[in-house]
């Protein structure tokens, strides 16, 4: 019988409250862990490691990776972050952070320092990462351009990822590691943090000696799309990355028609092949837990009047738009402003707008971060906010909006990209670059409340939220017709 085999190594190795990425793959494995059938129907979990290759994964083991992420009392202890430890949540974040095994080397060693210098530590790497990943990165340059030189004539390079011209195939590298537990028919499902974790070639000489077949994620191309919004020259990267997805997948699921239109002109201009591109929508739903304690700094929150941004903070977010907004109001004479309540952890690119945030009079009393919330505590920040703001620059689909309006919530959007998509009717959209128009728009809605809950109403009667095991099954629904050959 033909299995479908689940990749969870992203999961495994996560610390940390489950964010984006990992949340699509968290939901996916404890959807398919719910079902007492999930032997007998033919599911498999693997992971990958660059030794070894693949490997299957038991479910007691998935089963203990979900619990340390979701904070279960499970016996499995989570190991210590950091406040303000950066996570990767989509291919723009992770390129916006490269050296991300360095990074989790890096937190591991700080974990294992005792507490009372734990912080400094942290803070004084964290201060200083861009010159610690671009130091990784000269010294991995400087090893491979030493191996080159030292190389015996007639000692060919092996072949790395590449481009390859339409109708050719990939290079088939030597491999020494062992075939993969996959069977001709099988299906393999990855939708987590493959640029950084997988090896694709490896992947695609795999399916091509067992026949097996590939179903893989895109979640946005904004590294190739948009490079200038990410740390350091990405774009080659992450073309050369996106052009061996199209030589592996039989089929690609993208979370966005904004997304799959992306993607597709990113593989034509490549000229590598086209395979099938499907959309799904993900789940918005936050898991309640009504009997979790609430933060004290959430709990400072819940009484007062306030707006809500959920994002990492980094430039292709645009928190400063929003700053600069709220300065804005002040300088004109705004008196009783709500607070603006960033939640996310600081990302790279925004020292500046951090430095304004602490130093600048005008809004040092208005604009709050918040970091490392859990879903229960974000759940009520939702709920209590007046309305949420996402002025991102460009999103593949903009899950906070989502999350906003399965919360009943109205938002004030980016016109850009998907936001328009997750929204529809029910929200407003500005130009993201327009400081004025936030402005204007932010004064207008606090000072008309019934408006507000005219808008919640509409919500609330016309959202139809999609839930994380919805979203689950319907990923499981398009591996399943891989098996039966459905195109």
């Amino acid at each position: 019988m033909s299995k479908i085999w689940l990749d969870v190594s992203t999961l495994l190795g996560w610390q940390r409250p489950a964010v984006g990425i990992v949340r699509v793959e968290t939901e996916c494995a404890a959807y398919a862990l719910q079902d007492a059938q999930m032997g007998q129907d033919g599911l498999r979990f693997c992971c990958f490691d660059a030794p070894g290759g693949y490997r299957q994964v038991s479910p007691d083991a998935v089963a203990a990776a979900l619990a340390r992420i979701q904070g279960a009392p499970a016996g499995v202890a989570a190991a210590p972050v950091p406040p303000s430890a950066p996570a990767p949540l989509t291919p723009a974040s992770a390129a916006a952070a490269p050296g991300q095994g360095f990074k989790r080397l890096v937190l591991r060693l700080i974990n294992a320092l005792p507490t009372p210098v734990r912080l400094p530590v942290f803070n004084f790497a964290a201060r200083r990462e861009p010159a610690l990943v671009a130091a990784v990165q000269a010294g991995r340059a400087l090893w491979a351009a030493l191996k080159s030189l030292l190389r015996p004539p007639g000692d060919p390079l092996l072949p790395a990822p590449v481009v390859v011209a339409p109708g050719a195939a990939l290079p088939d590298p030597p491999s020494p590691r062992p075939n993969a537990p996959f069977a001709a028919g099988d299906v393999y499902v990855s939708m987590g943090l493959d640029w950084d974790q997988k090896d694709l070639v490896y992947l695609y000489e795999q399916k091509r000696r067992l026949g097996f077949k590939v179903l893989l994620f895109c979640y946005d191309v904004i590294p190739v799309k948009l490079p200038h919004l990410c740390v350091g020259d990405v774009a080659a990267a992450f073309a050369r990355y996106f052009a061996n997805v199209a030589w592996c997948a039989d089929e690609v699921l993208c979370i966005s028609e904004c997304t799959r239109t992306d993607l597709r002109a990113l593989l034509v201009e490549l000229g590598t092949p086209l395979p099938s591109l499907s959309v799904i929508r993900l789940g918005c739903q936050l898991p309640l837990m009504a009997s979790e304690s609430v933060a004290s700094d959430v709990a400072a929150l819940l009484g007062q009047r306030y707006v809500l941004f959920v994002s990492t903070i980094e430039r292709r977010k645009n928190h400063e738009t929003l700053y600069r907004a709220y300065a804005r109001l002040v300088e004109q004479g705004e008196r009783n402003l709500p607070l603006l309540v960033f939640v996310g952890m600081p990302g790279w690119g925004v020292n500046d707008l951090m430095a304004d945030l602490r130093l600048d009079p005008r809004t040092q009393n208005l604009i709050k971060l918040l970091h490392h919330v859990t879903d229960a505590d974000l759940a009520r920040l939702y709920q209590h906010a007046l309305f949420t703001v996402f002025p991102s620059l460009y999103e593949g689909w903009g899950l906070p909006v989502a999350e906003s309006l399965a919360a009943g919530k109205f938002c004030l959007a980016s016109s850009a990209a998907s936001m328009p998509e997750v929204g529809g009717d029910l929200i407003e959209y500005l130009d993201p670059w327009d400081v004025p128009a936030w402005a204007a728009r932010l004064r207008w809605y606090f000072n008309h409340p019934d408006v507000l809950t005219e808008k919640e109403a509409r919500i609330r009667s016309n959202y139809l939220p999609m839930s994380w095991p919805a979203c689950a099954q319907e990923i499981l629904v398009h591996a399943t017709g891989r098996i039966k050959g459905m195109p």
